[in-house]
């Protein structure tokens, strides 16, 4: 796990230039115990064959002077022999495995009585046939000496291996060498290589990045034609993709709604229509066209841009919907495009809002030696028809009804009750539910509404009671 979280927490250039020593170095150490088995057998080879040689020529040249038991003469070819650096010892066996001629004793001839249980054993060797065993720093070769269908003793050397030990040695070292020398000298251009490997993909995740914290206009530069280069491109393709949708989405809020786009692009919105239980406020500023005669088309815009962001924060803190903006009226939706359980609530908490905005709007306004502006709102709440309206091309999502009709009405009531801001239906009263202790209101009697046969109670809201 430990090895794991390392390697995870390395980056692409070291993982590549790691990756790629590992094999470079793995292939001339492989490559090199290959040379050292292929040269330690060849030499195996050659040296039995040698010893095989040896051992023929020798039995040959010693088997009258074994028969006869002459031992000047083989203690002389021991005496020769034991300085050759190549042969270790020589022995020579009677008939019974009795050691007669040992190179590595002082006096050589041994005169032993004493059988020697690998002179017995060599002594019992078939005619032609080599014992061998390879011992440490030495190859042991024997072989039985025959006359007519007679074995009459037997001869045993010992053949050095110390030139192939420093022929391994040698080519163990040369490979050692040669591993360091290809990671010195491969380890640099394996780094420059993976650097420019890595060099665009780091370029691609620090602007992927870019683009996660919002940054569209980041762009990469490709370097090459080849596949991170063809990514390169890519990625500049998806990022011009990306500021154009987020282009797109910006305008489309502005203009719709952030909420009616969110709705559409997550399929919650049947554009066709549905029947929505919802609270509609109207607001609009009084005396608005007396304002607009006396000051320039510059200075009512002006003016619309610090009081309409106030309007549009209030219905943003409370869950509204600000549908559309007519001049100076607003129409604000609760239950649509998403359900409210409490948008008679939200609605005059959104009102409450709107005024407490309007009292520091009022206070700049006065230092710039301009009249305070007030504000009427009406809210009625009820069922009314959700949905798109208005030819294919070019169509709006809004709310439609008697319940839309009736808010209205009671906003334009706001000239027949000038000592109240806010004033709501009975509908809207009776669905706050719970929430009808929390605010002070007052009853204005049932009113007579245009376009409605039965008058309407309205309630004037003055603000919330102290806790």
């Amino acid at each position: 796990m430990r090895l794991d979280k390392t390697l995870n927490n390395l980056s692409l250039r070291n993982k590549i230039a790691a990756l790629t020593s590992l094999l470079v170095v793995s292939t001339i150490l492989v490559l090199t115990v290959l040379s050292v088995e292929r040269e330690q057998e060849n030499f195996r080879k050659e040296l039995m064959e040698q010893a095989n040689l040896f051992l023929k020529t020798t039995s040959l040249g010693i088997r009258d002077s074994l028969y006869t038991l002459t031992l000047d003469e083989l203690i002389a070819i021991a005496r020769v022999l034991r300085d050759d650096p190549d042969v270790t010892f020589f022995i020579v066996y009677d008939n019974q495995g009795r050691m007669l001629v040992d190179s590595n004793t002082e006096q050589i001839a041994t005169f032993s009585r004493d059988i020697d249980p690998l002179g017995q054993q060599m002594i019992a060797l078939p005619r032609e046939e080599m014992y061998t065993e390879w011992q440490d720093g030495q190859l042991l070769a024997a072989r039985s000496i025959w006359l007519g269908n007679e074995s009459i003793g037997a001869i045993a050397t010992g053949m050095s291996t110390v030139a192939l030990d420093e022929k391994i040695a040698s080519i163990t070292l040369q490979g050692i060498i040669l591993a360091l020398a290809a990671l010195a000298i491969g380890g640099g251009s394996i780094f420059l290589l993976s650097q420019s490997l890595t060099r665009p993909l780091q370029e691609l995740a620090h602007a992927a990045e870019e683009i996660t914290n919002g940054k569209l206009d980041v762009r990469v530069n490709p370097r090459s034609r080849d596949e991170i280069g063809r990514l390169g491109e890519a990625f500049n393709h998806m990022a011009v993709g990306l500021q154009e949708r987020e282009w797109l989405r910006d305008m489309f809020g502005r203009f719709v709604s952030q909420e009616v786009a969110e709705a559409m692009r997550t399929g919650q919105v049947r554009l066709e229509g549905e029947n929505r239980e919802i609270s509609v406020l109207f607001c609009d500023i009084r005396e608005f066209t007396d304002f607009s005669e006396q000051h320039s088309p510059q200075e009512v815009v002006a003016m619309l841009n610090e009081y309409l962001p106030l309007v549009v924060q209030a219905a943003q803190t409370n869950g509204g919907m600000v549908n559309k903006f007519g001049g100076d009226s607003t129409l604000i939706i609760y239950g649509a495009p998403h359900e409210l359980e409490d948008g008679a609530y939200r609605a005059i908490l959104t009102a409450l809002d709107i005024q407490a905005g309007l009292q520091s709007l009022n206070q700049r306004l006065a230092q710039k030696g301009e009249p305070p502006l007030r504000v009427g709102v009406g809210i009625n709440t009820g069922i009314a028809l959700a949905g798109a309206v208005g030819p294919r091309e070019r169509q709006e999502y809004t709310v439609v009804g008697n319940t839309v009709n009736l808010a209205a009405r009671i906003d334009g009531l706001n000239k027949q009750f000038p000592e109240h801001n806010i004033l709501v239906s009975d509908a809207t009263r009776a669905a706050l539910g719970e929430h009808q202790s929390e605010f002070e209101m007052t009853c204005l009697g049932p009113v007579s509404i245009r376009g409605k046969n039965k008058q309407v109670e309205i309630w004037a809201v003055q603000g919330k009671k102290p806790v």
